[in-house]
């Protein structure tokens, strides 16, 4: 008899929150995507990604870059989604990334928490959990624990993203066991990343190392006081749009008609593998992006981490761990705060005179758990 063929969905924010693109985003489906069909060569995998400002009932497809067709489906439908047609594969992959929402910028979706009573009760698909995150803090976790205990029981395999996470679910009363991976895209394929086509950069008027800066337009205000008394002589610097998520386009234009000739400006967006190649033309980097920070440590670029989540426990904190890197590099903001400003402009001019490291023994031990991750997905889909 021929042995049945799987057939697996994943399911996530790849697309971005609302089919922008994000860099982050999108590169956590395309390398879950990528693992996924080294190890099921022959098996069916359709990607589906929310769209959180669709008004539609209808499935839409869009492989924007012809890497991987993404079928778009809106928050209206989700539930039926996941009841009439994920219901049918053998396996649900979902995420990563911030799937599990918890703040005013990433939407809670219940798709994300199988949160449909016909699929809590029932024993297919398989539900994996692929290295996911959650902006829900200590205190608001327990207003919603429910969710997250119906989720994880109706697991078959749990992955976070920070090691914080996983003791929040712990104390919340979720007792399966929740295993801490650390995200994904630090195992990108660099290789691929270095078979993109050139990209041209503003023609540098020194020969002063690249310093590449990309920043959130909500923080345009301390950016441009800092920029006055950030000593950036030895640079060349250059304001690029790594994101269209955090309006960084809007940064550039403002910073150009504020400051001129003084800097080089990338006036455009790059789709999301080649924004992460972008990165490594650059000496040095001043990023407050997830990804971009991963884009620059795996591609031997020194950065400085600008970081406004909420708590010390943060991706970014978490990021430095793995990386063995001084929790130095990671200035920590509010916003709306009148001190953002002297903490940027006293924190970077300390940085830039100091080494930057990476431990690459430690880079390595991440990749290796990364990679028995995946692993671990693939014998338990074949299970």
């Amino acid at each position: 008899m021929r042995k049945k063929k799987n057939k697996i969905a994943l399911v996530g924010m790849y697309g971005g929150m609302w089919q922008e693109y994000n860099p982050g985003c999108y590169l956590v489906g395309y390398k879950t995507y990528s693992e996924i069909k080294k190890r099921f060569p022959k098996e069916k995998i359709d990607v589906f990604a929310i769209h959180n400002r669709l008004k539609s009932n209808k499935i839409i497809t869009e492989d924007k870059f012809n890497l991987i067709p993404l079928n778009f489906f809106s928050r209206d439908i989700q539930l039926s989604l996941l009841e009439e047609t994920l219901n049918r594969y053998d396996a649900l992959i979902i995420g990563g990334d911030i799937v599990w929402g918890g703040d005013d910028v990433v939407e809670d979706n219940d798709i994300f928490f199988v949160n449909s009573k016909k699929i809590l009760r029932s024993r297919k698909p398989k539900v994996i959990f692929n290295c996911v995150h959650t902006f829900y803090n200590n205190k608001r976790i327990k207003i919603v624990k429910n969710k997250f205990k119906n989720a994880c029981s109706r697991a078959d395999y749990i992955s976070v993203r920070t090691k914080p996470i996983q003791q929040r679910l712990k104390n919340i009363g979720i007792n399966k066991k929740v295993n801490f991976v650390p995200d994904i895209v630090l195992d990108l394929d660099i290789d691929g990343i270095n078979k993109i086509k050139e990209i041209i950069l503003p023609k540098a008027k020194t020969l002063k190392p690249k310093l590449g800066i990309s920043i959130r337009f909500k923080l345009i205000n301390e950016l441009i006081e800092s920029l006055k008394k950030i000593n950036l002589d030895r640079y060349e610097v250059y304001f690029f749009a790594q994101s269209r998520q955090y309006d960084n386009l809007k940064t550039v234009t403002t910073i150009k008609k504020i400051f001129g000739n003084k800097f080089n400006y990338i006036e455009q967006y790059y789709n999301p593998l080649e924004s992460f190649k972008l990165i490594s033309y650059f000496d040095f980097l001043i990023n407050d992006t997830f990804h971009g920070l991963i884009a620059a440590a795996l591609q031997n670029v020194p950065f400085i981490s600008i970081d406004i989540e909420p708590e010390k426990t943060s991706r970014k904190d978490q990021l430095l761990d793995c990386l063995g890197i001084n929790k130095q590099w990671n200035i920590r903001l509010t916003y709306h705060n009148h001190k953002n400003t002297e903490n940027l402009t006293k924190k970077i001019n300390n940085l830039l005179n100091h080494k930057f490291r990476i431990n690459q023994t430690k880079l390595r031990e991440t990749q290796r758990l990364i990679r028995k991750h995946f692993d671990t997905i693939e014998e338990i889909i074949k299970s």
